[in-house]
């Protein structure tokens, strides 16, 4: 067995981060549905919005971030203790939302130019990614001690997080922002 090193929470990290680019292309393949309603402005538009974004994505994007400390559990033969599957996943979190972040920014780029792409960066800073760290804290220790213990909350912490993301989602469609 190997002791969990840097490098372990370097990897996690970006593979947070790649496997992201994951999630962000799969999220978009699904919003590909929403095309023949955007110049109608159509109710149907809308659902699918709330569908994909309130109930796909969160989905897609907490099994995402847990993924790398599994990935390293099974590639490099380590042990995580609960402690370690929720540092190395908050560690994938912080890669995920930095990169959702600036993929983000150079979008609102185009749409607000470069003041505007600064602050909403900045606001993703302070909103999105604490809700990354926190709804990935949730499932990692789920899944941690589904790992250690043999306890079946795994699907309990996993579904409260993607609840708490879901919710998140929703306020913000509902905001505007």
């Amino acid at each position: 067995m190997v002791n969990i090193s840097r490098a372990h929470y370097l990897a996690s990290l970006l593979l947070g981060a790649v496997f992201g680019v994951g999630a962000a292309i799969f999220n978009t393949k699904q919003m590909i549905l929403l095309l023949p309603f955007v110049a109608f402005q159509d109710i149907y538009a809308n659902v699918i919005l709330i569908v994909v974004a309130v109930m796909i994505a969160p989905f897609a994007e907490e099994l995402v971030k847990i993924l790398p400390p599994f990935f390293l559990k099974t590639q490099e033969n380590i042990e995580p203790s609960v402690i370690e599957w929720v540092q190395l996943g908050v560690v994938s979190a912080l890669g995920f939302s930095l990169l959702e972040n600036l993929s983000y920014f150079f979008t609102f780029i185009n749409i607000f130019g470069m003041y505007g792409a600064v602050w909403l960066l900045l606001l993703r800073f302070l909103l999105s990614t604490p809700l990354h760290l926190t709804t990935t804290t949730i499932a990692a220790y789920g899944v941690g001690s589904w790992d250690n213990y043999g306890e079946n909350e795994y699907f309990l912490f996993l579904i409260i997080a993607m609840i708490i993301h879901s919710l998140y989602n929703l306020g913000t469609i509902m905001l505007g922002l």
